[in-house]
């Protein structure tokens, strides 16, 4: 797929993004906690959010905290997010002048280079109506905003395709290289370490190979060696997830009884509540991704159906759902299987899938862009 056409689609993806956005601003009441911006108040612009909501709502939650980061340094409770991302933000702020358009640019420019590696990455297995309706699935996943968004999601993403794709074309030093700055962006980045030494067993390489997937925990031992000299703790960034509340622990709690706890709030939560909404999602995203991760095990490259395993249940092993299918967005087999599954299926099955997904594209783009809590 050329990149003019991945172009295309990015371009489509972002007028639905602005258009839900205006939308609802129209529409839905403003929730007033952790709005975008709230860190970016001047005497000539006291109030940035509702200056301008359609640029700072990108901000929102966590989008806070990073952009935080970037201006200060790590505050109070804050080690959860890692560094690679507002170190970006804080250099390249010094062109954009503006935070938010920096972290929005920094996302943006990520995942639409992620998207064009991934459909190199397809092409390497897979025919061309695959490739289509993979990044279809991608783009309309009900939260895939977050690529776009101040969050890690979209560097993230490119970080992990590129790795991969690296390795499948055995220019290990490159893959190692991204590896390592996944690592030191997400925890999850550590994840490639087994992925990749599974996909230097599948392609038989020499043991010189693996050298360069040395530099894949460098990534996270920099950032433990920096929490260590600043907080005394090189763990702080797992103990002080409880802090966060959400139903968080820093305990490993076991899948089935995250299910049984979601089965019970489906139950008892007010479903007027937004909330519900949440919840709901949480719990289809653990159904439906966990099915896959088993289907992917039986079906997929081993690189992959680990990758994609340990990216699905390590977040789960805090006890709750909670941002699960946030985090989900970067399990690239997970969306060649149902890309897979779409080109096979009849199409009122496509239709079917198109429309619940893009449904909740734009109720919980809507959602977050007002201020309630999403994922």
């Amino acid at each position: 797929m050329k990149f003019s056409e991945i172009l295309k689609y990015f371009l489509i993806w972002q007028l639905a993004i602005i258009i839900i956005t205006y939308l609802s601003i129209q529409i839905l009441p403003l929730r007033q906690t952790f709005k975008g911006g709230e860190d970016q108040s001047t005497p000539l612009n006291p109030q940035p959010f509702l200056k301008n909501p359609l640029l700072y709502s990108r901000a929102n939650f966590d989008g806070i905290h990073y952009i935080s980061i970037a201006r200060r340094g790590y505050g109070y409770g804050q080690q959860a997010f890692f560094p690679l991302y507002p170190k970006l933000l804080s250099l390249l702020n010094s062109i954009f002048k503006n935070f938010t358009v920096t972290g929005i640019l920094i996302s943006s420019i990520s995942f639409l280079f992620g998207v064009y590696l991934f459909s190199k990455l397809i092409s390497l297995d897979h025919p061309g109506p695959v490739r289509k309706w993979t990044l279809i699935a991608l783009f309309i996943f009900p939260v895939s905003f977050f690529f776009t968004s101040v969050y890690t999601e979209g560097l993230f993403f490119f970080l992990v395709i590129g790795s991969f794709y690296s390795a499948r074309r055995s220019r290990w030093w490159l893959a190692g290289i991204f590896g390592f700055l996944a690592a030191y962006t997400r925890l999850a980045g550590i994840f490639f370490l087994p992925a990749l030494i599974a996909e230097w067993w599948l392609q038989k390489k020499s043991f010189k190979a693996l050298i360069p997937l040395i530099l894949i925990p460098l990534g996270l031992l920099l950032y433990m060696s920096f929490l260590q000299r600043t907080t005394g703790d090189s763990l702080a960034f797992i103990h002080v997830q409880k802090l966060f509340g959400q139903g968080r622990s820093d305990k490993i709690i076991l899948l089935y009884q995250v299910f049984w706890r979601y089965l019970k709030m489906i139950f008892t939560v007010n479903r007027a509540d937004p909330l519900f909404l949440t919840i709901l999602l949480e719990f289809i995203t653990g159904l439906t991704f966990g099915i896959i991760s088993i289907y992917s095990l039986f079906k997929q490259r081993l690189s992959y159906s680990v990758f994609n395993l340990l990216s699905f249940i390590i977040p789960t092993l805090t006890g709750t759902f909670t941002s699960l299918p946030r985090y989900v967005l970067v399990c690239f087999p997970a969306f060649i299987i149902l890309g897979t599954w779409l080109h096979q299926t009849s199409k009122l099955n496509r239709l079917v899938y198109f429309s619940i997904s893009c449904l909740g594209f734009i109720l919980f783009l809507a959602l977050f862009s007002r201020g309630y809590w999403v994922s």
